[in-house]
């Protein structure tokens, strides 16, 4: 029987106990099959190399009408460029079923590291974390991996002293990476989905200068640059005595990068890897606006930070140091990206006497200062990049006069 095969047709179809074929009439070889119990199957009768062949699309009921003829038209034109679908397809079965059996260690290295590389920022410190805190499930199928390895992970980790966000962090992580295999049907499910984070205090975790602690920073910044600088014209000194070529010095004003971009951090609020990744062409020295690009920001939205007199000035002598083009701080040893001031951090805040103090805390000092002397939580949130409200509410409580004034009313009544 010849028709064009519609939903519409389908509903007259009766069941006969024997088996017969509907061929439509619009793409040649795609048929309908109906077996002796009324079981209705989509197929494409075609010619492929000299030899008659079927392919199965689909039950109705599974695909329509118009999604079966559409998947048959498409085949019909790869049989036509001389593609083996048949063949095609039992390699993407085969790969599928590699993929679902494929370990927490293959699947980062075979598709997550790649992917990470090109989409994911951080991609360093995740890789890192998913092979190295994660090492032991890296044998283990991505279904198999349970929840209670993860809690019993954590546990470990709690006792060890790990802190709570620190471990949130890696563990997301691995949630993200589980997220991706499910999204790419290496897994019909992710294993960790629906548990939890563990609960934290955010306010807790706000950490920022007192005033005293800011002038003590300051200072040991002063005070390393002079350490620096007389180090520097001894080493000269000595060179000259010897008839040894000098090396060229950098500006007057900064012996290297970490004091510009510690007073850039606490003008601005800027993440440490923004900095890093910051170039001269987003600095608007006329109009004294920084642009912090969404290739470089951690939500991966631009935003536009205007520039203090310290921050402007800063950076205005700084350039004394550089050339005017591309990252405004580069190594000096390989003339690319700055991607550690580890050591130099830690060092300073020694010499100033800090403690408990992380170079992102720079960002906390920023806002913490902004919200104590008035300035709105959301002009904050758009500094400070978080995507909404909720993040910069951490911050509320450095403006008690709100609530002093909210608790007044009660005094009026």
């Amino acid at each position: 029987m010849k028709a064009k095969i519609t939903a519409t047709l389908i509903k007259t179809l009766k069941t006969t106990g024997k088996r017969y074929r509907i061929w439509d009439t619009q793409i040649q070889g795609f048929n309908l099959r109906v077996t002796a119990t009324g079981r209705k199957l989509y197929v494409l009768t075609y010619r492929f190399r000299g030899k008659l062949s079927e392919y199965s699309l689909g039950v109705h009921g599974n695909l329509t009408p118009v999604q079966a003829r559409t998947l048959a038209k498409k085949l019909s034109g790869q049989v036509a460029s001389n593609i083996d679908i048949k063949q095609e397809r039992l390699e993407r079965i085969q790969e599928s079923q590699r993929g679902r059996n494929a370990t927490l260690g293959v699947f980062i290295d075979e598709k997550y590291e790649e992917w990470a590389k090109i989409h994911h920022k951080g991609y360093r410190e995740t890789l890192r974390c998913l092979r190295n805190d994660f090492k032991h499930l890296s044998a283990h199928k991505l279904g198999n991996i349970s929840k209670w390895e993860i809690q019993q992970w954590i546990t470990r980790m709690l006792t060890k002293g790990l802190t709570k966000p620190t471990i949130n962090r890696r563990v997301s992580c691995l949630k993200g990476a589980l997220t991706k295999a499910c999204e790419w049907d290496v897994i019909d499910k992710s294993p960790l989905h629906g548990m939890s984070n563990l609960k934290i205090d955010n306010l807790a975790n706000i950490r920022y200068l007192s005033t005293e602690e800011e002038n003590r920073l300051r200072e040991a910044l002063l005070e390393r640059q002079e350490g620096q600088r007389l180090a520097r014209n001894n080493h000269t000194k000595w060179r000259e005595i010897r008839s040894m070529t000098t090396p060229s010095s950098l500006n007057d004003q900064f012996t290297d990068h970490l004091m510009p971009i510690t007073l850039l951090a606490l003008n601005t609020g800027m993440r440490r890897g923004e900095i890093f990744n910051l170039n001269w062409q987003d600095i608007d020295f006329c109009k004294r606006i920084l642009t912090v690009t969404g290739e470089i920001s951690k939500g991966s939205k631009t935003r536009h930070i205007p520039l203090s007199k310290e921050a402007h000035d800063t950076l205005t002598k700084w350039q004394d140091s550089t050339t005017l083009e591309g990252l405004v701080f580069k190594s000096p040893q390989t003339g690319h990206k700055i991607d550690n001031i580890s050591t130099s951090w830690q060092n300073l805040l020694k010499k100033a006497n800090i403690t408990n103090f992380r170079f992102h805390d720079l960002r906390h000092h920023f806002a913490s200062k902004l919200v104590m002397n008035g300035v709105d939580l959301n002009t904050v949130r758009e500094l400070l990049g978080h995507s909404d409200l909720t993040t910069t509410l951490r911050y509320a409580h450095l403006a008690p006069e709100h609530k002093a004034k909210a608790i007044a009313v009660l005094d009026d009544n």
